[in-house]
């Protein structure tokens, strides 16, 4: 097996730009979101924010400890998401509050 040992650090730039590309794809995911649950609404409204808040703080440590737990905001209601979708589903009704929407945007 050959091991590569000697490669060089991505650069700041890169990773600013790379970071930007994945925040403009979730926030195209989250107009797409619109006719969804709030809280699907709101697990792309804040993975959209986590991406530009990581490109901003590749320079910048506090605004990187910020994207952390915005990080953890995003993650937990992932889950919280997950689970409550099993679970209305499981009993038939809403039993989770997901915040449907009434009104469709499209």
């Amino acid at each position: 097996m050959m091991v590569i040992t000697e490669l060089e650090p991505p650069s700041k730039d890169g990773k600013v730009v790379w970071l930007i590309v994945w925040g403009i794809f979730t926030l195209l995911n989250l107009i797409g979101t619109l006719n969804a649950n709030r809280v699907v609404q709101f697990v792309f409204a804040s993975l959209t924010a986590l991406f530009f808040l990581l490109a901003a703080g590749v320079d910048n440590a506090d605004i990187h400890v910020l994207a952390g737990y915005v990080g953890i905001v995003c993650g937990s209601s992932a889950l919280y998401l997950g689970w409550a979708e099993v679970m209305n589903e499981l009993a038939g009704r809403e039993l989770c509050y997901i915040g449907p929407v009434k009104n469709k945007v499209f």
